[in-house]
Order: structure tokens, then sequence, then C-alpha cells
């Protein structure tokens, strides 16, 4: 979910505020025109924290202009501030209840705080007012499933793709909502769709995969998988997915080039140096999963199931000494936590 009032817009609305104001006394009109012009140059240059300061200025000369406040929003928006950008918006809304604007970017910011009935009750007004409203509808089904109200949330895409009938988003969003139900021939169907509208992106190859794989269709389920992973070949999270469902699927082979490119691009990811390791020790070559437990390892130093895996690793490849140094970290990590299972684990390997 992508905040819709992009700078452009904002920029727009200033200029608006601007030529019609007509509630800053004489003497003070060229000293705001001067700071909304220079936040818009800021806000142009990406230089929010001056660009803030100076509307904050203009709103003390300028109390009643709601395109001040929503500036204001905006920007607290762009710097992740999310509480303070939906009291801005809330501000702007008190001064113009007839925006659609104010109330979707309102319902946006409420959502990332994790008000989610306040976020949609924000999107529902921003509907009222524009009924073709197509991302406040996205922003309503985005924060309906979250609320569990999965049902109204299908409707709402439904909504969009009868507004919008090649909207690939909606299209997915309904598959994901349908797979998550069980609902495999409806969750096809939607993905299918996407894909016919978007065939080279890999996050919809990605979920149609997934579908076709839990349908029982394997041949079209790894097909898609491989032609995520070489649409998404830059995406690191992609890869890490593309590994996963590979190894679960037992193709090991698979999973040992998405798991590599997932390393490559998400260095620090542990995640993937233990899919890649748990791959090498599936395919009975631990001596290859000794390197990525390793980097576990040294990226959570205080992990004792990390040491743990490169101690069996280790062990594995014939190499004992190494193997109890790491076990030995292992179980005292385990202490440290009053993990008994943990401890016994370790002992057993110990012995075996």
């Amino acid at each position: 979910m992508s905040l819709r009032i992009t700078i452009s817009a904002l920029l727009a609305g200033l200029c608006l505020a601007l030529s019609s104001n007509l509630t800053v006394a004489q003497g003070q009109s060229q000293q705001l025109s001067d700071l909304l012009r220079q936040g818009r140059e800021l806000v142009s240059a990406g230089n929010f924290d001056q660009a803030l300061q100076l509307y904050q200025q203009a709103a003390q000369l300028d109390a009643r202009n709601p395109r001040i406040y929503s500036a204001i929003g905006f920007i607290y928006a762009q710097q992740k501030q999310y509480g303070p950008a939906a009291q801005a918006y809330q501000q702007a809304i008190a001064l113009d209840q007839q925006n659609p604007d104010f109330f979707y970017a309102l319902g946006f910011n409420l959502g990332m705080t994790g008000e989610n009935h306040g976020a949609a009750a924000a999107y529902r007004q921003a509907i009222r007012l524009n009924p073709r409203y197509v991302q406040a509808y996205q922003g309503l089904a985005v924060i309906l499933a979250r609320l569990g109200d999965t049902q109204t949330a299908i409707q709402t895409y439904r909504q969009i793709i009868v507004m919008e009938p090649r909207n690939w988003e909606a299209f997915q969003s309904l598959g994901i909502l349908y797979l998550n139900q069980g609902d495999m021939n409806q969750a096809l169907t939607a993905l299918r769709q996407a894909s016919q509208f978007v065939p080279d992106n890999p996050n919809v190859q990605l979920n149609l995969g997934q579908v076709l794989l839990q349908s029982g269709d394997k041949t079209q389920g790894l097909a898609a998988l491989e032609q995520a992973a070489s649409l998404g070949q830059g995406d690191g999270n992609i890869q890490l997915t593309v590994g996963k469902v590979f190894l679960l699927q037992n193709d090991y082979q698979g999973a040992i080039r998405a798991f590599q490119r997932a390393t490559q691009l998400l260095p620090n990811s542990t995640l993937a140096y233990i899919g890649l390791g748990e791959t090498w020790m599936m395919l009975k070559q631990p001596h290859e999963a000794v390197l990525p437990y390793q980097t576990v390892t040294r990226l959570t130093p205080n992990n004792p199931e990390a040491f743990y895996n490169l101690g069996v690793a280790l062990k594995a490849s014939g190499r004992k000494r190494e193997s109890r140094e790491a076990l030995k970290v292992s179980e005292s990590l385990y202490k440290a936590q009053g993990n008994k299972e943990g401890i016994q684990k370790v002992k057993n390997a110990m012995k075996n």
C-alpha cells in the first residue's frame, strides 16, 4: 500500500492555497508566500526536515489553511513518522471535511500505526466523497483483511475490478485471500488472471506457483517458481521465498540456486544462509553446509541453534574437534537461556 499524495499533487495544492489565501493579513502575505515557495522547493529536493520547519512557520501565520497541514502530514509520512502525520491530516480535515485525499492520507497513516479501525473509517469516508477512488478501496481492503474481515475485503477487491477490470494488483490480492481461505479454485482463477495482465511480474508468478503446488500441480507449480526466480533475479526476498518453497518440495538443486542468489543479494540474511545450510545437509553434503552455518554464527553470535547446526555439520564432515568446540558454545548459550531441551540436544549430538 503506497501513499497516493504525491509531491506534485502536494505542490499543486499549496499553490492553490497560496493563490486563494484570504485569511492572512496583508503584511504577512509576502512572508507566507516566501515560506510556501521555499517549502515547495525543499520538498522537491527531498530536504524534508527544513521543509517541515517552514510549513510549521506557515501554519502559525495561516492557521486556517488545511493544505498547509496536509503538507506537514505528507512530510511526516515521508519520514515514516506516521503518528504525527495522522495528527496533521486530522487538522487538515477539521478545516476541510470535503477533501477525499485528506481522508485517504489519514487512513494510510493510521493503518501504518496499527489503528486499523480508524484507518477503515477514514478510507470509507474518502470513498463516500469520491465513490471511484480506487486507491481508497485498495487501502480499505488491506485493512479489512488485517482485521480478519476477509469476505468484505474480497467484496472490496471485486469493486475495484468492476472499476478497473485490468487491475492486476486487485486480482493478486484476491488470489492471496482465497489461498488463505483454502479456496484453491478461486485463488488459481484470480492469480492466473493477474498473470495474464503482468506475465513478467515475479511476485505474481511466485504466488501462482505456491497455489499450483498446493493444488497438487507440482509440474506447473515448480515451473512458475522457476519463472519467479528468473524474473526476480535482483530481488533477494523473492529468491529467499523461492528457496524455501523448493526446499519444502524436495527440489534441492532449485533450492540451492535460489538460496545462493539470496545470500548474494541479502548478505546479512541469516534465513538465506540457514536455508542454504539445511539444503546441503538434506543433500548429504555436510562439508558444503559448514560455510553458510559459520556465516550464521558470525551474524548471530548469541544464537545457540546456529552453533548447534554448525557443530552437527562439522561432525558429519569428520571435523570432530571443531564440531565439539561449536557444540560447547551452543551448550553454553542454551544454559544462559535456561533451555533444558536445547542443552540435552547438544549433549546427544556430542555422544553420537
